[in-house]
C-alpha cells in the first residue's frame, strides 16, 4: 500500500474513538504531507465534518490559499457529493481512494427547484466577476 495511504488510514483509525465512520484523508503537495484528517461528524454534531472537507481545510490554512491546486488527495473512501464539490472548489488535481462508495450510500436526494430572482441573482454574479477583473 502506498505510504500515503497507509497514514490515511491511521486516520480513519482515529475517528472510531469518537463512533463516527472510519475514513481519514491526506493532501500531499510536491511529496509532503500539508494535511491529513479524519471524519469527525459525531464528535463535533456538525453534518460537514467529513474526513475530506477537514483535510481541505487544514491544508488551505496552512497555504494561507484556498488553491490546492498542486495537491494530491488520499482518502479511504471515495469522496460523496459534497465532499468532491469542496474538491473541485479547492482546485486539487488528483483523489487517490481505497473503498468504492458505490455500496456505502443510501441517501435520498432532497427535491430541487429553482425559485424567483434569476435576473437579480445573474447580474449580482456578473457585476461582482467584472469588478474582480479589473
Amino acid at each position: 500500500m502506498d505510504k500515503y495511504m497507509e497514514i490515511a488510514f491511521k486516520e480513519a483509525k482515529k475517528a472510531l474513538k469518537t463512533d463516527d465512520v472510519p475514513v481519514g484523508a491526506v493532501i500531499v503537495e510536491n511529496g509532503k504531507i500539508i494535511a491529513k484528517a479524519h471524519n469527525t461528524r459525531e464528535k463535533k454534531k456538525l453534518v460537514t465534518r467529513h474526513a475530506e472537507i477537514n483535510a481541505v481545510e487544514k491544508a488551505c490554512k496552512k497555504k494561507k490559499n484556498w488553491y490546492l491546486n498542486d495537491c494530491e488527495l488520499y482518502v479511504t473512501l471515495e469522496p460523496c457529493k459534497m465532499c468532491m464539490g469542496a474538491i473541485e472548489q479547492a482546485r486539487i488535481k488528483t483523489i487517490i481512494y481505497a473503498a468504492p462508495r458505490d455500496k456505502i450510500d443510501n441517501l435520498k436526494m432532497p427535491e430541487v427547484k429553482q425559485g424567483k430572482g434569476v435576473e437579480n441573482s445573474q447580474e449580482l454574479l456578473k457585476s461582482f466577476f467584472k469588478n474582480k477583473r479589473k
